[in-house]
């Protein structure tokens, strides 16, 4: 037993935070220990007299559990898994139809993403000074563009909320020298 591994039980994580069972405090002290990592062993290095008694109050009173009982729970999932890929299969097989447009576009898109990342890092500079903190926030398409046009479609959506303050003719001059060329 002096390897085995406990976990609270929602029992036990409910006493840490109301102390309701009344135990003593050296009990709740392995209670508070017992982490569902640490051995017996390991609970017993840290210098705990009596560890084995207060694993058994613990136990009794259904503030712990082995772990191996629930790690036996944890291992039934695993072919459900494998089971889910098989419908993906049909999935897998359209994937090469769509590999080769993809393939094609990070040739195309790779020169230009090092000028999306500058435009990205001056895009951000420039609506900080409109949305302060919030910016990476209103920012997430920009961020997330991969291609000029989606660069240009972020903006668009950036701009829309910029003229909500600013009037569409400024938010649209705000922006202007944000946009790169197509």
């Amino acid at each position: 037993m002096s390897s085995q591994v406990f976990r609270k039980t929602e029992s036990g994580k409910a006493e840490i935070a109301r102390r309701q069972a009344g135990l003593s405090p050296a009990t709740r002290t392995v209670l508070i220990m017992v982490n569902g990592s640490d051995s017996v062993n390991a609970l017993a290095a840290r210098g705990l007299p009596q560890l084995q008694g207060h694993l058994d109050t613990l136990l009794a009173l259904g503030l712990i559990e082995p772990v191996v009982a629930r790690a036996a729970l944890v291992a039934l999932p695993s072919p459900p898994p494998t089971v889910a890929l098989s419908p993906v299969a049909p999935h897998a097989s359209e994937a090469p139809l769509a590999a080769p447009t993809p393939a094609a576009a990070p040739a195309q898109v790779a020169p230009a993403s090092l000028n999306l990342d500058a435009l990205r890092r001056k895009a951000l500079a420039h609506l900080g000074n409109h949305f302060g903190p919030d910016t990476p926030l209103v920012a997430q398409a920009l961020l997330a563009a991969r291609s000029v046009a989606e660069f240009n479609a972020a903006l668009d959506g950036i701009e829309s909320k910029l003229a909500i303050y600013l009037g569409r003719k400024q938010a649209a001059r705000e922006l202007q020298a944000l946009r790169p060329a197509l």
